[in-house]
């Protein structure tokens, strides 16, 4: 029997192509469209619970005939702005729920569903869940109260750093503005300043001293992790993703009671997929900074060619069976 994959992401990933060509030699069928692209392209017939037809371009899926679903980086449909503004929210809501409705309703394997990829966004609970897997996080502070802010960094003898809570961009901006970790300095906490934090919620952190830098990425019951030297480079000791064309990589070995603990992380929030970062320490210690449950993973295959990422990934989305955490 010939294994389906339903690939969804919009048509400039530049992660789709590379497992679709791993999926293929593997003999199963790939089809692949955006969400944005129902309900003006995709036309959808279905019979719940999982019976039913996709039809895109010249594929037909047979609903009941997915093996996997691969929810990659899929844009929402935008109702046409011919529609006064409550129709198309109404448009809109009915387009989404309709159409994740009937794919939930599938047994093939998500990669990863929805609803576990937004429940594992949550940064304070990622935390308080690596650290209750047995996992070294820094002390962490989240907070909109500036007095808090002034006590947090005096218990951590003023070496303190601020860092985004959800994605780190600024949009709306030609080009976007992209937020970084910083250093939180003398001069931040005087009160004219410190005031800004009552906006909004702010995540501060003990800053940690680093030996180098861990990707830990977590495909089925694949794991692999490489090392990111970032402490080389003065533009990124913070915060690595400031400048690429300074970084270099290697595999790492993590020891497996770390690997233990990460893969136990991932399936408290029903994952099959996830991207983490750590920190090793001079003293050898690892410290667990955050999980992003839908990650970009293959610019790493690209740096250290002989992680097989690609490859994990095809094996998890044609041999759920064999794969799947």
């Amino acid at each position: 029997m010939v294994k389906n994959v339903l690939i969804l992401t919009d048509a400039l990933d530049a992660h789709a192509p590379p497992v679709i060509e791993e999926i293929r030699r593997r003999g199963a069928t790939t089809h692949c469209f955006d969400l944005a692209d129902f309900p003006e392209r995709v036309r959808l017939q279905a019979h719940p619970p999982a019976q039913g037809t996709l039809q895109y371009q010249d594929q037909t899926i047979k609903l009941e005939a997915l093996t996997s679903i691969w929810w990659r980086r899929p844009h929402r449909y935008k109702a046409p702005e011919w529609y006064e503004p409550g129709l198309q929210e109404f448009l809109e809501r009915e387009t989404y729920r309709g159409f994740i409705g009937v794919l939930e309703s599938s047994p093939a394997l998500w990669v990863s569903r929805t609803t576990n990829i937004r429940r594992a966004e949550l940064k304070a609970l990622q935390l308080a869940t690596a650290q209750k897997m047995g996992l070294r996080v820094p002390r962490t502070l989240i907070t909109n109260d500036p007095e808090a802010v002034r006590a947090f960094s005096e218990t951590c003898q003023g070496k303190i750093i601020v860092k985004p809570i959800a994605r780190g961009i600024i949009e709306g901006k030609c080009p976007e503005k992209f937020l970084f970790t910083n250093v939180v300095q003398e001069h931040h906490l005087e009160p004219s300043i410190l005031e800004g934090v009552r906006s909004t919620a702010h995540l501060f952190q003990e800053m940690v001293a680093k030996e180098l830098e861990l990707r830990v990425v977590v495909i089925g019951r694949h794991i692999f992790a490489v090392e990111i030297h970032s402490q080389q480079s003065e533009r990124t000791r913070l915060d690595w993703r400031r400048w690429y064309p300074d970084l270099s990589y290697g595999i790492h070995h993590l020891p497996a009671s770390i690997e233990n603990r990460l893969f136990q992380l991932v399936l408290y929030f029903d994952l099959q997929y996830a991207s983490m970062d750590l920190i090793l320490t001079p003293d050898g210690d690892y410290v667990w900074l955050e999980l992003n449950p839908n990650g970009q993973f293959y610019w790493l295959q690209r740096e250290v060619p002989h992680l097989h990422l690609k490859e994990a990934m095809a094996d998890l989305l044609t041999s759920p069976e064999e794969y799947c955490l």
